[in-house]
């Protein structure tokens, strides 16, 4: 028996070794590729600096890309953390039969393919006028990230003593501020955690841009352009820049979910 534990255990190590090694190859090429001092891509490079992190950050293009994708990336999250927090808080609250209906409608943009998203916006957004304008963009992509908010703040919100608010409500606060005095601090860093994810979700996104941004160009939509006409170096160290930023943001998402997650249960 001992010997068959010891066993299980070594196939599950390099199970999960195997798991990791694959999930993670694509950055242990593209990142010796991004301190590559060659004129094009290469692996392994032949020479090593910081060229292609300075070309990106002295390129006028990339930067007004990158500032693009920023700006319609912080609209969609606060979008998708406040229209996500009100959902939750509406289901969980209103008893009734269309509950499980629309739970499931809210998660709808999660399963629907982005491609049918796309196509649906851009029709409605020529229809209306309102094509090529990043508030158009941001207003899709706070529906793509809405299920992850929902998800996120909705775990945490049924961890909460709901015997808080009740008793804010028996010293005489009103329905808001018992919501905001007793509930809201204990699910600040769920919100918070949920801002940050669906802040990613939608700066990483493109094919809804590709579909309507038309003639301005989002970092995503810039790199895809730039991949179509020549394999750049500045791809990879944009890359590897935004995978660092994006792992220390996650990071912290996940923290503050799991301290809110702890103080819920106190």
């Amino acid at each position: 028996m001992m010997g068959g534990d010891k066993t299980g255990r070594v196939l599950l190590t390099a199970y999960f070794a195997v798991v990791v090694l694959y999930l993670f190859f694509p950055i242990l090429i593209v990142a010796p590729m991004s301190f590559s001092d060659d004129r094009f891509l290469g692996f392994p490079p032949e020479s090593w600096g910081l060229r292609w992190y300075e070309a990106y950050f002295s390129d006028p293009v990339w930067i007004d890309a990158t500032v693009r994708s920023l700006r319609v990336a912080a609209v969609a999250s606060t979008l998708a953390t406040v229209l996500g927090g009100l959902a939750v808080v509406g289901l969980e609250r209103w008893r009734t039969r269309w509950r499980t209906a629309l739970t499931v409608l809210f998660a709808a943009p999660a399963i629907v393919p982005n491609v049918i998203i796309a196509l649906g916006v851009f029709v409605v957004a020529i229809r209306l006028g309102i094509n090529d304008q990043e508030l158009t963009l941001a207003a899709a992509h706070g529906a793509l990230a809405l299920p992850f908010a929902v998800m996120i703040i909705g775990a945490a919100y049924r961890q909460i003593d709901p015997t808080l608010e009740r008793a804010a409500r028996v010293l005489g606060a009103g329905p808001v501020r018992a919501f905001v005095s007793a509930t809201l601090p204990s699910l600040m860093p769920a919100v918070v955690s949920a801002f940050i994810f669906s802040f990613f979700v939608s700066f990483d996104e493109l094919i809804v841009a590709l579909f309507v941004m038309g003639g301005s160009e989002t970092l995503p939509v810039r790199i895809w352009n730039d991949l179509r006409f020549e394999l750049n170096p500045t791809i990879a160290a944009i890359s590897i820049f935004f995978v660092a930023i994006t792992t220390v943001a996650m990071t912290l998402a996940e923290l503050l979910r799991r301290r809110g997650a702890n103080q819920s249960r106190v």
